[in-house]
């Protein structure tokens, strides 16, 4: 049978860290990228694994992963966030997988849950991404929403879901929100985003409504209560957050300038 190694890149997540390191224990050999927590998210892993590297911050995950599957020593690799869990169906399929491989690259299906509950609308379930692969089939991009990831093997999906639990709070989600929509804004003022009235009629009001409309709607949202209505909401909210904090980006590069 093939060896896994599970990777992780976490930050201040002695919430979930031992949740999901206890679920994959299992695993040949674990490392963990930690970006410089402040809590104990280091010293509870290291009841898991001493395979620890500290990098500096970066808010999101995304730059250390390839670095992560560089420190590897075996030939399969699992990514979680420490959010997730892999619970025992999971598990037992994907040693069937690594005994007798028939893909490269594993689609799982991840089941969010958003302040103690599942989603299974808003295009949230089954939401699959790429997470059990050989090493070098799956390459991922160093920046947030960028367009996917990129898959160089052959593709399989597997049945049972990864957990991923993802918001406990209201609160925990404004604070990612903040994070996430900050950082997308400096990748694209970086890329040299201009504030132009296309992109204010686009970002500011039709695509709000749009991802409203379609999450809500289409996708039902409707059907998980409040909580499918605030994911809706949400969504546009993204998008126009995103544009404002690059607006504030521009101002502040053109000193208070005219933003046009």
């Amino acid at each position: 049978m093939n060896k896994l190694s599970v990777i992780l890149i976490v930050r201040n997540e002695e919430k979930n860290i031992k949740r999901c390191l206890e679920s994959v224990s299992w695993a040949a050999e674990i490392i963990l990228v930690d970006q410089s927590s402040a809590d104990r998210t280091v010293e509870i892993a290291r009841e898991y694994t001493d395979k620890i590297f500290v990098t500096e911050p970066k808010n999101i995950p995304e730059p250390d992963r390839e670095f992560a599957v560089s420190k590897t020593a075996n030939d399969w690799v699992l990514l979680l966030d420490a959010d997730e869990v892999v619970p025992a169906d999971l598990k037992e399929e994907i040693l069937s997988v690594l005994a007798a491989p028939a893909s490269e690259v594993y689609m799982l299906p991840r089941k969010a849950f958003f302040v103690g509950r599942s989603i299974q609308t808003c295009g949230w379930y089954p939401a699959y991404v790429p997470r059990l692969f050989k090493k070098g089939k799956v390459v991922f991009p160093a920046r947030i929403h960028a367009d996917g990831d990129i898959l160089t093997g052959s593709v399989s999906h597997l049945r049972h879901d990864l957990l991923h639990y993802s918001y406990s709070s209201v609160g925990e989600w404004i604070e990612k929100f903040n994070r996430y929509t900050g950082r997308a804004a400096r990748e694209q003022f970086d890329a040299g985003r201009e504030i132009t009235a296309a992109g204010i009629v686009s970002d500011l009001l039709v695509k709000p409504v749009y991802f409203f409309l379609l999450k809500y709607f289409v996708l039902k949202g409707y059907k998980d209560g409040w909580r499918g209505f605030f994911i809706s909401v949400s969504s546009g909210l993204v998008v126009f957050f995103v544009f404002i904090k690059l607006w504030e980006l521009r101002d502040g590069r053109t000193g208070g300038a005219n933003a046009g």
